[in-house]
């Protein structure tokens, strides 16, 4: 009874689940000659590993490219175990400036007919695709990312070139003839200005309550921080979010405001990849050399995750996860998270414990009155549909990537509302303040000398010497 229960519900669950047509034997012989068992001989090797097992091991390329003329990109792809469905290849091609021109995504045979939802375990792929530059291409050079994707999210790159965003930088190919050659230099778009990271104040506060709510007087009178940018060139984002930060003897709160008309987070337990969908993420760097740096992201569900670093994005793939902040968080939705209709935004309050900054080399401690370190804030969000995903940052990086340090905000912390009285009552006011002189004892006794011999008229008014009239 217990295994036709067991087949009934499998059965029914599969007829939930929308599949791809079963292939043509016209279809499996056109893709024979794409799919092995033994291993191909890419003329570029790689070691790209995603999650669960799909690696990619190499490419065929050539040396360059000329807009208007067709080539051959071919990617070679080892399958570890099946992926289930709805799991497909992406390719974006970039232009120098890191902007996505082409997108490739269902181009060429293994696209059309094998995508990843079909891949069987221990299968070789050799994924060709043809590609044509276009006439009016504008730049020196085509970035190649790859990756899989699946609805809103993307297959997680475990070791490999990642973006930041999940997309593999595979490699880039220098750009030949076209517009790319006749550009004058002078007239190419100028790199984004790289303004100075932000700088905030941590207000030192008592009685806040993690509930999301941030109805507390302490954060009413906290000073939120510039609107969230563009990451990679700083420029304004329709993804509209700020933050506010206070510190008292125990904890560092950071507060995110997020307006959103989609919230969206289904992923649950700790340490589940957030950023895949709707999250607030927070890295601190205490001392600011790019060293044990931390990582804690909240959903608006309220899921928690949480990773330390040694360096940059070291080590791989996510860092230290054994790390625990024991950090509260709690977030009011304005609206209902994970359904179709539509939302207002959120808000999200987060206490992190000073003492989760003593893990690692150098070991922090809580900081002392205006003390600075380095933060830095990011939203990442969900779009409807196959809207994909966006994100903004308190201080733009200039890169693809959230990771990096140098370019974390600087936070300062307010001494204790007592402590800045009793400095302000010691300070000197501008009523108690007398200008004071000190002049040269023989300067004065010289000016003294002058004076005396000086001629006068009979008012006792000094005379102009002789031919001054």
């Amino acid at each position: 009874m217990r295994n036709a229960i067991v087949l009934m519900l499998t059965l029914a669950l599969a007829g939930c689940v929308e599949r791809a047509p079963e292939l043509s034997p016209a279809d499996r012989e056109r893709l024979s000659e794409f799919v092995s068992t033994e291993r191909p001989t890419p003329e570029h090797r790689l070691d790209v590993q995603f999650e669960r097992g799909v690696r990619l091991i190499g490419y065929d390329a050539p040396d360059s490219l000329t807009p208007g003329e067709s080539v051959q990109i071919t990617w070679y792809w080892h399958v570890g175990q099946t992926l289930g469905e709805g799991w497909n290849l992406f390719t974006h091609v970039a232009n120098a400036d890191g902007e996505d021109v082409l997108n490739q995504d269902g181009v060429g045979v293994v696209r059309e007919l094998y995508q990843p939802s079909r891949w069987e375990a221990g299968k070789f792929i050799r994924d060709v695709q043809p590609l044509t530059l276009p006439e009016d291409w504008g730049s020196s050079r085509a970035i190649f990312y790859v990756g899989l994707w699946n609805g809103a999210n993307r297959l997680g790159v475990r070791r490999g070139p990642n973006d930041g965003e999940d997309r593999v930088r595979a490699f880039a190919l220098p750009v030949t003839g076209g517009r790319a050659a006749q550009a004058d230099p002078a007239e190419a778009p100028a790199a984004p200005t790289r303004r100075p990271p932000p700088g905030a104040r941590a207000a030192h506060v008592e009685g806040i309550e993690i509930d999301g709510e941030l109805d507390e007087p302490a954060w009413q009178d906290a000073r939120a921080t510039s609107a969230f940018v563009n990451t990679v060139d700083g420029s304004n984002t329709e993804l509209r979010a700020t933050a506010k930060l206070a510190w008292d003897d125990d904890h560092l709160y950071v507060a995110f405001d997020v307006r959103d008309d989609f919230v969206k987070n289904t992923l649950e337990g700790r340490d589940a990849h957030l950023w895949e969908q709707d999250a607030v993420e927070i890295m601190v760097d205490p001392d600011g050399d790019g060293r044990n740096y931390f990582e804690l992201q909240v959903s608006p569900t309220g899921q928690v995750f949480d990773t330390r670093y040694d360096t940059r994005r070291q080590p791989q793939p996510f860092g230290h996860m054994d790390w625990n902040a024991e950090v509260r968080a709690a977030v009011h939705v304005e609206g209902t998270a994970n359904d179709d209709e539509a939302d207002e935004g959120y808000t999200a309050e987060v206490a992190i414990p000073w003492a989760a900054f003593a893990a690692g080399e150098p070991p922090a401690t809580r900081p002392e009155p205006n003390a600075n370190w380095r933060v830095a804030l990011y939203v990442m969000d969900t779009r409807p549909g196959n809207g994909g995903q966006r994100s903004a940052g308190w201080s733009p990086t200039y890169a693809r990537d959230f990771h990096v340090p140098d370019r974390f905000g600087r936070v300062s912390f307010a001494p204790p509302p007592a402590a800045q009285e009793e400095a302000q009552a010691a300070a000197p006011t501008p009523g108690n303040l007398r200008p004071t002189v000190q002049l040269n004892p023989q300067a004065v006794q010289a000016l003294r000398e002058h004076l005396a011999n000086t001629p006068r008229d009979p008012r006792g008014r000094p005379m102009a010497p002789q031919g001054m009239q």
